[in-house]
């Protein structure tokens, strides 16, 4: 995946700038790109989970794997729900997986634009990403910092109007 940002994400309430001019709201990500991205997303998510691999895996916090990511759930609205769901899903497996790169994740600025995504902006409005929520949130609070940045942001009363939004019904 080629993609490239700008700046890191050095606040949770900050996360990287994008050129917006690029993402309108009629504006998806092609479909053979998107089936593409989760082809290789789900091959992720299932190795991240093989015991043999999981060694091998550890090198991708050193490649282009955390920019990608940040670059996918930072702009969900354009890559859809389907991906925003597989990707927060990879990386909770990854987290899962490696517990102790929870913190290097956190100091890429992954974990702000992920709590960023699902807490301030809304949620992609799919049964799907609402029943991970749970999955994505304890992956994230796994450590002290995790979870002092999830609280920080108090998160309750914006989860629990989802149960009171159309969108989600």
């Amino acid at each position: 995946m080629d993609c490239e940002v700008e700046a890191e994400a050095t606040s949770i309430s900050a996360p990287a700038p994008v050129d917006k001019s690029l993402f309108s709201p009629e504006v998806t990500c092609f479909p053979q790109r998107a089936a593409l991205l989760k082809s290789m997303l789900n091959f992720l998510k299932r190795a991240i989970q093989h015991s043999g691999i999981a060694e091998a895996l550890r090198n991708l916090l050193h490649g282009s794997f955390v920019p990608s990511m940040r670059h996918i759930v930072s702009n969900a609205e354009y890559y859809g729900p389907s991906l925003f769901m597989l990707t927060t899903d990879v990386i909770s497996g990854y987290v899962f997986s490696e517990p102790s790169l929870l913190s290097t994740l956190q100091e890429n600025g992954l974990t702000d634009v992920i709590l960023y995504a699902l807490l301030v902006k809304d949620v992609p409005p799919t049964k799907e990403v609402v029943s991970s929520l749970p999955n994505v949130f304890t992956a994230l609070c796994l450590n002290h910092n995790g979870l002092e940045a999830f609280v920080a942001l108090k998160p309750f009363d914006r989860l629990f109007k989802i149960f009171l939004s159309p969108d989600y019904l």
